[in-house]
């Protein structure tokens, strides 16, 4: 199991968004035994599912349209076998904001089912509890009405700006997280709804999990790998979208994966290993999974000036 996963968080740059042509079923489909699913179905199963968690997406030609500003692109990368009687599916999903990200943040979605149209809809289900909470809530909500965690990161000179996070939910198995009070700063605000996902695999937990349980809480991922996005934090003025991502396995095998607007940030991928190596021990497999949003930067506001008159110093 966990060197399937493994296998799965290997990805590499994605694709250009989709197109009905480019969306069309990839060679495994038939070889899985499923009918071929093209564009337009991709994006009616991606709308059903969407309705199905609240939301109200508006179908075109070749994507979505939610809450009137997020353009959502959907296209099929793999569809495989899984024996002995299910196939696994790999999607990527590009969202556009015509103002903060006109280029596109992609991500990946990985899933298993009995079926090409259960995987699917599993991967999609998952996305949308977890990557577009974090997207919706950074161009949709204002900063006092949002549910997810947030930070402020003061960048010193000669960067000297200031970057806000939107901290999405986490997906996790195993291990039995539970919340913790971190220093994540004085302006984070943390979601006491944080939702647990099994992203189809099951988490074999014990009535024990409880006492190995190790503490952890919405900030943990990106605050224990943030050495390795300071210099991009400082110098990349784009809008960021950061895939996170952790597990480890009962005999202590480690991997992560990081990925910056879709594309493998090895540095990142190096520190969540490490914070990986210090989890306590659990008898199965466990993975932290979570999606991040970085605004572009914004200015420090300038420190009072200092009226020498107004003290007696004229």
């Amino acid at each position: 199991m966990f060197k399937r996963l493994r296998r799965r968080s290997a990805d590499k740059r994605p694709p250009a968004p989709a197109t009905p042509e480019a969306a069309a079923p990839a060679d495994g489909a038939s070889a899985a035994g499923a009918p071929p699913i093209d564009g337009s179905g991709l994006r009616a199963l991606l709308a059903q599912v969407l309705e199905e968690a609240g939301r109200t997406p508006v179908l075109h030609a070749d994507h979505l349209l939610l809450d009137g500003e997020l353009q959502v692109f959907v296209e099929l990368i793999e569809v495989a076998e899984l024996p002995p009687d299910g196939v696994r599916t790999a999607t990527v999903i590009q969202v556009r904001h015509r103002r903060l990200f006109p280029d596109g943040l992609a991500e990946f979605q990985h899933a298993a089912g009995k079926d090409v149209a259960q995987s699917l809809a599993s991967g999609f289900a998952t996305w949308a509890r977890t990557d577009l909470v974090a997207l919706s809530e950074a161009v949709s909500v204002a900063r006092e009405d949002r549910r997810c965690m947030t930070m402020r990161l003061e960048l010193p000179p000669p960067a000297a700006h200031l970057r806000e996070v939107v901290l999405g939910p986490v997906a996790r198995l195993g291990g039995a997280a539970q919340a913790a009070v971190c220093d994540a700063g004085d302006d984070s605000e943390e979601d006491d709804e944080e939702e647990d996902f099994d992203d189809n695999v099951d988490d074999g937990a014990d009535a024990d999990a409880d006492e190995q349980a190790h503490a952890f809480c919405p900030c943990c991922l990106f605050t224990q790998s943030l050495e390795a996005f300071l210099p991009l934090l400082e110098g990349d003025t784009r809008m960021l979208g950061i895939r996170l991502f952790a597990t480890r396995d009962a005999a202590g095998e480690i991997a992560a994966d990081c990925r910056i607007n879709g594309v493998d940030f090895p540095e990142g991928a190096a520190c969540l290993r490490r914070y990986a190596a210090t989890w306590p021990a659990y008898a199965g497999l466990e993975f932290r999974k979570q999606y991040v949003v970085v605004f572009p930067p914004e200015p420090l506001a300038a420190p009072p000036a200092h009226n020498l008159a107004s003290e007696g110093h004229a």
